[in-house]
C-alpha cells in the first residue's frame, strides 16, 4: 500500500537502492573493472547491513533487481547509472509513487506489486523525492526555475495539497531533514527556515564529514577530487572512464552533509551514515536514538540515507500544520 504524507511517521515500507552484480564490468581493461568491482562489493556488503538494519527496526525492504545488463546500457552501449539513488527519480506523494515517463526495469516487480491506480507517470528533475519536501497538507517544492509560472509540469498528484515553491536550486534533502513537526536538522545550504517552518527548531550542523578533504586533499595522482573511497585505489584510468562515461554517476562528496541526508523510522528514531558523536548527543538529548550504519562508498556515489531510499508507506495523513498560511 502506497502511503506517505510527510518524512516522520512510522516507516512501514521502504525502498532501498543496489548496485550492478560485480559481473557486468568484466568487459572493461582491468585497471577499471577492479576499482568497480571493488567499489561494488563494498557498496553491497554494506546495502545488506542497511536492510538488516532497517527490517530489525520493523520495515519491509524492496530493491531493485538486475536480470540483465542490456536492459541497463544506454544508445552508446554503456551502462547507465544503477538504481542506487530511488529518491533522485521517484517521489511517493499521499497515495500516489510518481515515476519517471519510462521507468527503469530495475523496479518493475515493485511497481507490478502496487494498485495501478497508485502509480502515476510525473516524476521528473524537479519533482522527485530528492526536491519536493512533504509536511502533511503542505508540500514544498525546490526549483532552479526562475519563473514557476512557466512550469508545466503535471500537478495534479499536488491538487490536495497546498504548495510552496523555493527556488534553492534543487536537492532540499542536501540542506535539511525533518525529524519531527517543529524539529528540523539544518545546514547553512538553505536560509529561509523560518519564512517556510515558522517557529521550528533547527539543529544546526556545521561541517559535513569530509570537509577535512577539501581542507587537506588526499595525496595522490590517483585522486579525482570529486569522488573518494577511503582503502580503493583509483587510477588515472578509472578516473577518465569516469569523466567519459559515468559522469552522471558521481557528484561531489566534500560538499554533502552525509549525515543530515538521513532516513526518519520514527518521531524517535532515525537512520544516519558513519558516525558523529556531537550529533548522537544532541538527538539524544531531544529524545531520538541515531542507528549508525556503514556506506563506505558514499563518497564515490555521494548519495546519502535519504538519497539511497524511498519511503513507500507510513502511517499517516494530510494534517494542516501550518494553518495560518
Amino acid at each position: 500500500m502506497i502511503n506517505s504524507h510527510n518524512s516522520w511517521s512510522q516507516l512501514e515500507e521502504v525502498w532501498l537502492g543496489d548496485v550492478y552484480p560485480v559481473t557486468w564490468y568484466d568487459h572493461l581493461a582491468p585497471s577499471v573493472r577492479d576499482v568497480f568491482q571493488a567499489i561494488t562489493e563494498i557498496t553491497k556488503q554494506d546495502l545488506s547491513t542497511i536492510q538488516l538494519t532497517l527490517e530489525s527496526l520493523g520495515v519491509a525492504v524492496r530493491r531493485p533487481e538486475y536480470h540483465s545488463i542490456d536492459s541497463f546500457v544506454d544508445a552508446a552501449g554503456v551502462l547507465t547509472k544503477p538504481e542506487i539513488c530511488p529518491r533522485d527519480t521517484f517521489l511517493t506523494q499521499g497515495t500516489t509513487l510518481l515515476t519517471p515517463g519510462n521507468p527503469t526495469q530495475a523496479w518493475a516487480n515493485a511497481l507490478h506489486s502496487y494498485d495501478r491506480g497508485s502509480v502515476k507517470a510525473g516524476a521528473n528533475h524537479i519533482i522527485n523525492g530528492a526536491n519536493v519536501v512533504r509536511v502533511g497538507h503542505d508540500v514544498v517544492i525546490d526549483t532552479d526555475i526562475f519563473d514557476v509560472s512557466k512550469i508545466n509540469f503535471d500537478l495534479s498528484a499536488f491538487q490536495d495539497y497546498r504548495i510552496t515553491w523555493v527556488k534553492n536550486g534543487g536537492h532540499m534533502d542536501g540542506c535539511f531533514a525533518i525529524l519531527r513537526p517543529g524539529l528540523i536538522l539544518a545546514n547553512q545550504y538553505f536560509e529561509d527556515y523560518e519564512k517556510t517552518f515558522p517557529g521550528w527548531e533547527c539543529i544546526f550542523l556545521n561541517e559535513p564529514t569530509y570537509w577535512q578533504h577539501r581542507k587537506s586533499p588526499p595525496t595522490g595522482s590517483e585522486y579525482n577530487g570529486k569522488f573518494y573511497v577511503e582503502g580503493v585505489a583509483f587510477n588515472q584510468s578509472f578516473n577518465q572512464h569516469v569523466i567519459q562515461h559515468a559522469r552522471t554517476w558521481v557528484g561531489n562528496y566534500t560538499e554533502t552533509f552525509f549525515e543530515l541526508n538521513c532516513l526518519v523510522v520514527n518521531e524517535s528514531t532515525v537512520v544516519m551514515l558513519g558516525y558523529n558523536a556531537a550529533l548522537e548527543k544532541t538527538l539524544n538529548s531531544r529524545g531520538i536514538t541515531v542507528h549508525w550504519v556503514p556506506f563506505r562508498c558514499r563518497g564515490f556515489w555521494d548519495g546519502g540515507m535519504h538519497c539511497i531510499t524511498l519511503d513507500i508507506h507510513r502511517n499517516s495523513t494530510a494534517e494542516n500544520f501550518f494553518p495560518n498560511r
